[in-house]
Order: C-alpha cells, then sequence, then structure tokens
C-alpha cells in the first residue's frame, strides 16, 4: 500500500535520527536516499518578481533562486527540508518555500558546478549531508535545464545591518549571514567535541539587533550567567559572554 508523503518525511526523519545515533549504523545513508527519493520536500527559495506578467490566474517569468548554506569546511550546500516544523521561525520569515520532489532538488544539486552537495534538515541536530554524485537514471533531469538564474543577487546577508562577530578561541567569526550556527558538525563555528550538539545554537537578526537561542541542545547555552530555554531567542549585544554546555566560552562583539 502505498504511503502518503507525511508518512514518508517521518520514516525519513526517524532514520535520520537513528542514523546520527547509532554508532553501528544499523540504517545505512543508502537506506535513506532510496526512501527520499520517492518523496517531496521543501526548498527555501528568494522570489524576484520584477519581470513577472499575469495571464488570466497565472503569474508567468517569476525568478526563483535557492538559499545556499556552508558547512564548516567552507562547502556549498543546498539546504532542504522534510517538513516545515524543521524550519526555524527567523529564517521562515526571509525566505519563500517550495515544495518539490526530492528527485528535483537532487538532480538541482548535479546541475549546479558550485554547490558541492544537499543537507536535510539543517538547523536542526539530526541533520544529514548528501554529498554531489553523477546519477545514472537522468529522471527529471530536464526539468532543471528551465530553471533560470534571477538577474540579482538574492541571499540574505546582513551587510547593510549592524555588523558582529564572535570571538572564539583567539579567532574572530564574522557574522555575515543569518542564520548562523554553532555546533559539533557543519556549522559557521564547528566546535568539534562531543559535548555539543550538532547544532548548538542559532544567532538570527531581525531589525538590526541579534539574537540567540539555545537549539534543544543537550547541554545547555548560557549567555552572562543565565540558561536560554531551549528555542527562545535572547537579544544579544556587545560584550556578552556565550557559554556551550558550560565548557566552550566566546564573546560577541557588536559595533
Amino acid at each position: 500500500m502505498a504511503r502518503n508523503n507525511t508518512e514518508i518525511v517521518y520514516k525519513i526523519e526517524e532514520m535520520i535520527k537513528k542514523y546520527n545515533k547509532k554508532p553501528e549504523k544499523k540504517v545505512k545513508k543508502k537506506d535513506i536516499v532510496d526512501l527520499l527519493q520517492k518523496a517531496d520536500i521543501i526548498m527555501a527559495m528568494k522570489s524576484d518578481f520584477e519581470d513577472a506578467s499575469l495571464s488570466y490566474e497565472t503569474i508567468e517569468g517569476v525568478s526563483m533562486k535557492p538559499d545556499i548554506v556552508k558547512d564548516g569546511g567552507r562547502s556549498r550546500l543546498l539546504p532542504v527540508f522534510t517538513s516545515y516544523a524543521q524550519i526555524p521561525d527567523d529564517y521562515m520569515e526571509n525566505f519563500s518555500f517550495v515544495k518539490v520532489s526530492a528527485t528535483y532538488a537532487y538532480n538541482f544539486m548535479n546541475e549546479c558546478e558550485e554547490l558541492n552537495g544537499m543537507v536535510l534538515n539543517p538547523f536542526t541536530e539530526y541533520n544529514l549531508e548528501l554529498r554531489k554524485k553523477h546519477q545514472t537514471s537522468g529522471e527529471n533531469l530536464a526539468a532543471t535545464k528551465h530553471y533560470k538564474t534571477p538577474k540579482k543577487a538574492a541571499a540574505k546577508s546582513v551587510e547593510n545591518e549592524v555588523q558582529a562577530m564572535i570571538i572564539y578561541n583567539n579567532k574572530k567569526y564574522q557574522i555575515n549571514r543569518i542564520p548562523f550556527t554553532i555546533g559539533r558538525e557543519n556549522a559557521n563555528i564547528v566546535v568539534p567535541e562531543t559535548y555539543i550538539s550538532k547544532i548548538h545554537v542559532v544567532i538570527s537578526c531581525k531589525d538590526g539587533k541579534y539574537r540567540i537561542a539555545d537549539y534543544d541542545s543537550t547541554n545547555g547555552t548560557k549567555v552572562n550567567g543565565t540558561q536560554l530555554r531551549p528555542k527562545v531567542y535572547y537579544e544579544l549585544r556587545d560584550g556578552y559572554r556565550i557559554e556551550l554546555a558550560e565548557k566552550e566560552e566566546m564573546v560577541v562583539y557588536i559595533n
């Protein structure tokens, strides 16, 4: 009996959790990828309506540019989501979201030379990175041929807002893109320690103010000694100290 998409993506999310948790890897990445081929997933887009036109009840000529995230090694990855519950509120405010077949997203990733791979649910602890591979089937490959590159760069940045950085281990990390993540791997600041969650905290910027949220980490986060509640945003100010798992300390600089 065929399963609907909600059932499929729920199964994928559970498999990703097991894949990340179990050292013996009873769930293999190939099993997840095989099931993913049957699912519809969500892509984050910046929409450009400058050249759009209305034809009866259809809007034509809209350019859409997917968001790109970078892992700790600066690889450029296409972020995709299994469900809206996996998307942070601040991130959702900055993009449009389009549901597509996972095969389409996978082929788009392979067609774009600048991309190194794709990451499922990147702002959660249980995410999964898929590196670029050449497909043999060619299914849905033609769909990507019609994708237009917009005339204007549409990636969300904080260039024109208040500038901020994190100082950690005597290194400066400019917050030049939001959301900005700190975690054990695939984050803007990588702290490769077992007591740090995969995505430990998320920093965002709204109305010129920087905010931080503990992303439901295992060992918690403190700002200036105050314990953060999971997934609740707190304002950051110049000189504030961030403490992860009561072991790693960082300092906020805001000009």
